[in-house]
């Protein structure tokens, strides 16, 4: 099969350690297209959807998105951040706009008879971000029960049941963010320095959450 998959930095994977790299050995004998940007919100996935997905003709898409939906709504210290670099009106997205986003890219893989599954993202950073993309994985499983869509809960998997309070994101976390993409890939020293459980970040992921969000979906996917 040829399967996208189409979300944020996490499928991405150049902060941090790639899952679709370690997924790929593990479901051996399918194409493997990452359409995964960073920072990517919904609605920057739903203007990309026809180029990056749809033209594409694959037979499967997984979507996984609501991270950075949810640190816009979250961290108003991050929204010139999205405002700037990623066109999103305010710089913020709600719970119920991320909802309508991902309503209109799901009807549209079902139109073009994609087969689509979704995963619902983790997040550790601060329990302000926890809960608000907790709100927009409820609001995803929802759809996907009314969408008849496979889904897999990513979240409560990885994200430990308490996580500590921590300073509001800010410009100041893209900096890090910088550092790791030109190459100062201390993922060991920074989720020590930050007390994380599977991220260096509050967000992106270490060898070992690469390799159990691999197996996950291996698994998930071949059911």
């Amino acid at each position: 099969m040829k399967l996208v998959f189409f979300g944020d930095s996490l499928t991405q994977g150049t902060h941090g350690v790639s899952y679709l790299d370690k997924l790929a050995t593990l479901l051996r004998g399918h194409t493997f297209i990452n359409q995964g940007v960073n920072g990517d919100t919904s609605l920057n996935l739903y203007r990309r959807i026809e180029q990056d997905v749809i033209a594409e003709k694959s037979d499967g898409c997984l979507v996984m998105v609501g991270i950075n939906d949810a640190t816009s709504h979250a961290e108003p210290g991050s929204r010139p951040y999205y405002r700037l670099a990623k066109r999103i009106p305010q710089g913020h997205i709600s719970p119920i706009a991320f909802r309508e986003n991902l309503r209109a890219i799901l009807m549209k893989l079902q139109h073009a008879g994609i087969r689509t599954w979704v995963a619902l993202p983790p997040v550790e950073y601060r329990p302000a971000l926890v809960n608000a993309l907790q709100e927009m994985n409820t609001l995803q499983r929802e759809l996907c029960t009314e969408l008849n869509i496979p889904s897999l809960d990513l979240m409560a998997a990885l994200t430990p049941a308490s996580v500590p309070e921590r300073p509001p994101l800010g410009l100041d976390h893209y900096r890090i963010g910088l550092e790791v993409t030109l190459g100062r890939k201390r993922y060991a020293a920074l989720q020590q320095a930050g007390g994380y459980s599977y991220s260096f970040d509050g967000i992106h992921l270490t060898d070992a959450a690469a390799t159990r969000i691999a197996t996950l979906l291996a698994d998930f996917l071949r059911d």
